[in-house]
Formats: C-alpha cells, structure tokens, sequence
C-alpha cells in the first residue's frame, strides 16, 4: 500500500477530531451566523470555519499537494495528490439544529484520476468512515460492508433533492414515486456523505441523486466500492465524483435500480 497515501491518512485521522470539536461547540452557539448562497441553500459561519482549519492543516502538513473545498478554497500543488473537501455537508440541519451532518474529505491521485483514500466523520455520534483503495472500508476500527439484499421490495433506499428543483420536478417526482412502489420504504437525511457512509456500512440499501458536487461524493464513492457495492451514473456508466449523478447499491440491486431510473427519468 503507497506510503504515502498511509501517511496522510494517518495524519488526517488523528486532526479530525479538532474539527469534529469545532463543529460540535459551534452548533450550539445561540447566535450561529447563516447567510445564503441562494434561495435555500445555506452557508453558515461552521462551514467556513471548519474548511479552513482543514485547509490549514493540510497547507502546513503537505504543502505540495492540490486542494479544491466546497467553500471556494482552492489551488494546484506540485505532486499527484489533490484533496476534495466538503467541510459541512448537511448545512441546513446543522443550522436548523439537527445532527445529521457530516465532514467529507477524498484523496485524489490527479495522474490517474483515481480516489485513492476517503473519509467521512459524523461529529455528532462519534463515528469515523475511513478506506483506502483496495484496502477495505472500515466505520471507526471495524470492517464494515454493504448488504445482501437481493429483491428490491425488501430494500431500504435513500435519496437528496437539488436546491433548485422547479425545471426538474417531475421527474424528481416520477423517481420517488418508481421507487416508492417498489421497495420497503425511502429515506431522505439531507446529507449525501452521510447517505453513502450509511450504505458502505449497511443500513440503506439503494442511493440515488443528481446535481451533486465532487466533494459530496470523492470520500463516500470510495467507500462504498471498498465495502463491496457499486457506485455507476444514472445510465450504470462507470463512475468518478466529477459526474454529478450517482447511483451507489449494494451490488446486487444494481441493474434493477439502472432499470427504475432510465424509465423514470424520462420526461413526459
């Protein structure tokens, strides 16, 4: 295993609890200052905190790699290695109080194009999803992988919706209703990074959504195909989080969930 990618993770693992820290005390603040990239999608005064103390750690500790962060940070370093970063994924429950968010952070070898290292941390409950291309995904210290579910009525599927929905309503609607109808039941956190370490570690099954950004989806890509699932675009054509739609399962639900989105995603 590259010793390199070893040795950021190493050092990643053990910074993260600063920010989880930070993430933590600042929710609780009573005067939490929020303001709006659009309508109703927010930015708090965490979001900013949180990418640069990450980009500051990552500065100091490897200076030649390349960064590119959801809040605008963003720059080309000298090696292969470029860190994809959503510091606050699930701002509007954070800033409406609840613990469903999450810090995403990917490594990407820019050489060949490969996630070679993901990590998800959910501040609030403590857990730290970690993997390393052909290494396995772990949640904390334990291997974790996804489900055996085999027919879609038993499976458990979650799914997020763009912060502007009105051109793509109907068929936002026509999916849910496809997938509604055949499956156990549907779920929707708010939180994409958070859906996909859920998925590598078993609770849903199925995961879908569209106009999604890399740092949404570089750490949970990866750990889902390291805990054994698979991870295509809508269409089930090979995957990099450059694409803005996924479709992650499980594996074997993966050409039933390809079928339910190609005839659903048509427009009428």
């Amino acid at each position: 295993m590259n010793k390199e990618i070893l040795k950021r993770k190493k050092a990643l693992i053990e910074f993260i609890p600063t920010v989880n820290k930070f993430l933590t005390q600042t929710q609780n603040k009573t005067n939490l200052k929020i303001s709006k990239k659009s309508t109703i999608d927010l930015v708090t005064e965490a979001d900013k905190g949180s990418e640069k103390r990450i980009t500051g750690f990552l500065k100091k500790n490897f200076p030649e790699d390349s960064l590119l962060g959801e809040e605008g940070s963003a720059y080309d370093g000298k090696n292969q290695w470029k860190w994809i970063i959503d510091p606050l994924d699930g701002t509007t429950n954070y800033a409406h109080g609840l613990p469903l968010y999450a810090v995403s952070i990917g490594l990407e070898n820019r050489e060949t194009g490969l996630i070679e290292m993901g990590l998800i941390s959910i501040p609030s409950l403590g857990d730290l999803y970690h993997a390393i291309r052909n290494g396995g995904a772990f949640k904390n210290n334990k291997k974790i992988h996804v489900t055996n579910t085999d027919l879609l009525i038993n499976s458990l599927m979650c799914t997020g919706f763009p912060y502007t929905p009105e051109n793509e309503m109907p068929v936002l609607l026509n999916r849910l209703k496809s997938f509604l109808l055949k499956g156990r039941g549907l779920r929707r956190t708010g939180a994409a990074a958070l859906d996909l370490a859920w998925l590598a570690e078993g609770r849903f099954d199925i995961f879908w959504e569209d106009m999604l950004n890399p740092w949404d989806l570089a750490a949970g890509f990866l750990l889902i195909e390291e805990a054994g699932g698979k991870v295509t675009d809508f269409k089930g054509n090979t995957f990099n989080p450059y694409i803005s739609n996924i479709l992650a399962t499980n594996g074997i639900l993966h050409e039933e969930a390809v079928k339910v989105l190609k005839a659903s995603s048509k427009k009428k």
